[in-house]
């Protein structure tokens, strides 16, 4: 009879750890068994690759979209300017990924502050004027959402690359 409650046991716990596998945390690791390779906030990644001035690849071979912001597409007007600019600050550097209550998007990039030393790169995107706050409706608040609009404000304050456009539109109209 032990025998048997013991083959139990250990069956139970396997099905247990099976279905659960992608959800186990570690002190390095944390991700569901549908997404990417596992990244952690404890590392540093150089970024081998700038797609744009919202998303990297890094080293990992993994894409990295920044959380709470969205910059113009490249062939959008500023989006060839913010790719750049986000070029000049992480391409061949170490960064720090830092997360959020949510890890990964839809198309299962993983959605991240990024940091280079001391500067969150979200918010300098944004107080330059080459990405604005960009949240969904409905969701947790971002850690770092103050921050973030507060960066938004100066930009559109002092006319900051996308502002400069809504500055001169709002001139012109009527």
């Amino acid at each position: 009879m032990k025998k048997i409650l013991v083959l139990l046991l250990v069956y139970f716990s396997f099905i247990v750890g099976f279905f659960l596998r992608g959800y186990i945390n570690s002190d390095k690791q944390v991700t569901p068994t549908s997404s990417p390779t596992i990244i952690s906030t404890q590392v540093k990644f150089k970024v081998t690759k700038v797609l744009d001035g919202d998303t990297i690849i890094i080293e990992t071979g993994e894409k990295v979209r920044y959380l709470g912001i969205d910059a113009p597409e490249p062939n959008d007007a500023y989006g060839i300017s913010a790719s750049k600019y986000n070029e000049g600050l992480v391409l061949g550097k170490e960064v720090k990924l830092e997360y959020d209550y949510e890890r990964f998007d839809k198309y299962g990039r993983n959605l991240a502050y990024v940091w280079v030393d001391q500067v969150l790169v979200n918010e300098k995107m944004v107080e330059e004027g080459f990405a604005k706050v960009y949240t969904i409706p409905g969701t947790n608040k971002l850690k770092y959402i103050d921050r973030l609009n507060t960066a938004q404000q100066w930009a559109k304050d002092h006319h900051n690359g996308i502002w400069l456009e809504e500055w001169r539109n709002d001139i012109i109209a009527p």
